[in-house]
């Protein structure tokens, strides 16, 4: 396995090769003799353990028949794959490299200081934010929060390798009226449903408790066993993806800072029911 296995563009040229591969007629097998390539090959570039050269990866396509823009997408990810962080732009790019960080994942720390964390979202919250966008047509947002509620049934079917997932939540996320006050109240009720099951512990953190370095803004911590950890920091219309050592060491103490400044999974569950009771008898 090379040094450059892990970074984020590769994780996520992985997964291009591997959709790529699935929507095809092909085996990973057929595919190999058709390149002159083991089997094991094949299987190594699909898992992120080998990284193919430009050359490969082209060759890999036209085997497979992908044409157009997927198959520039994809070669640009090739021909870039060595570089360390990566800036995902557009929303394809963009979930390509947060949904291959959560499949193989052992460890999510997700910060979000205003709004609920995807990975959490009810139906209604998610549509709301999604939605929020006039320049999508209603089939596309409800593509995409299906895509949403889809990565968080793929996180808690992985029974044979389960993830730690530990998600801080700044007091005002649990204010901020996202949908209305009855999607809001559906919304804070699923946190309390979902905390402490499946490895996934939820802790508030509370306002007027000073700095911390949280307070610069959100931000989601992926640990993986076999290398090293990746940042991803979730922007409008596109994504960072970290990966140098200081980088990690930086947001690793960050994330400790806001653990400090955070409540206890048990305290927290009864701070969100204080807020829905608040909601319920504001009328």
């Amino acid at each position: 396995m090379g040094d450059t296995a892990g970074t984020p563009r590769t994780r996520a040229l992985a997964a291009a090769l591997r959709g790529a591969l699935d929507d095809s007629d092909l085996t990973a097998r057929q595919a190999g003799r058709l390149l002159g390539k083991s089997h094991s090959t094949i299987s190594q570039w699909q898992t992120g353990k080998r990284v193919p050269t430009t050359d490969d990866v082209s060759a890999f396509l036209a085997v497979l028949g992908v044409t157009g823009k997927r198959r520039r997408q994809i070669l640009d990810l090739a021909r870039n794959a060595r570089e360390s962080n990566w800036l995902a732009g557009g929303v394809s790019e963009q979930l390509a490299g947060i949904v291959e960080c959560e499949r193989t994942a052992i460890e999510i720390v997700d910060w979000c200081p205003l709004v609920v964390s995807g990975l959490l979202q009810t139906y209604e919250y998610a549509k709301a934010i999604i939605g929020d966008d006039d320049a999508l047509a209603p089939h596309v947002v409800e593509t995409r929060v299906k895509l949403r509620l889809d990565r968080q049934d793929q996180l808690a079917q992985r029974d044979d390798r389960s993830v730690d997932h530990t998600v801080l939540i700044g007091e005002p996320a649990l204010r901020q009226c996202i949908g209305g006050k009855a999607v809001l109240i559906e919304q804070l009720r699923r946190l309390v449903e979902l905390n402490g099951k499946k490895r996934t512990a939820i802790q508030i953190v509370p306002t007027g408790g000073g700095w911390h370095p949280g307070l610069i803004g959100p931000f989601v911590i992926y640990g993986f066993k076999e290398s090293p950890a990746i940042i991803a920091i979730e922007n409008h219309r596109s994504s960072v993806f970290l990966y140098e050592d200081d980088d990690v060491v930086t947001y690793r103490r960050a994330s400790a800072a806001i653990r400090r400044a955070a409540i206890s999974p048990e305290d927290s569950s009864a701070f969100v029911l204080d807020v829905v009771r608040e909601l319920e008898a504001s009328g």
